[in-house]
């Protein structure tokens, strides 16, 4: 790898939680927990733009028991098989469901279905994780 060196400032007591973080989380120095926080930051902001193929995960939480809800997620799901990679069903409690959907294409189409099936009654709660591969 070839690397360079760059000097950055920080007030104190940002730098005594970064590396309170850092070392609970396993780094050897701060070297790499920087170059980490500067990838995710990097990624983070490329994400931002619809295009490009991307992987995502959508979260769903659900009552099972409001008419009709399955079958519309189910149906919605299947209008996008090539971009749901699969996807897990489990129990909450009696009443809530929670599924977790892979997919795996153009940002635009990700968000698009995720912004469908939170749109369906019945759905409580979503969340979007969206990344993709870093080559930097």
């Amino acid at each position: 790898m070839n690397a360079s060196r760059i000097g950055v400032s920080l007030p104190k007591n940002l730098l005594d939680k970064f590396d309170s973080m850092t070392g609970d989380m396993g780094y050897a120095n701060r070297s790499e927990a920087i170059r980490d926080a500067v990838r995710d930051y990097m990624l983070r902001n490329e994400l931002r733009e619809e295009t490009g193929e991307r992987i995502g995960i959508i979260t769903l939480i659900y009552d099972h028991h409001s008419h009709g809800v399955s079958d519309v997620l189910t149906d919605l799901q299947h209008h996008y098989t090539g971009e749901i990679q699969t996807s897990i069903h489990f129990h909450l409690d009696s009443h809530n469901c929670m599924e977790l959907i892979i997919t795996k294409g153009e940002a635009k189409r990700i968000k698009e279905i995720k912004d469908k099936l939170t749109a369906v009654a019945g759905v409580k709660q979503s969340d979007l994780i969206i990344t993709g591969i870093v080559e930097y």
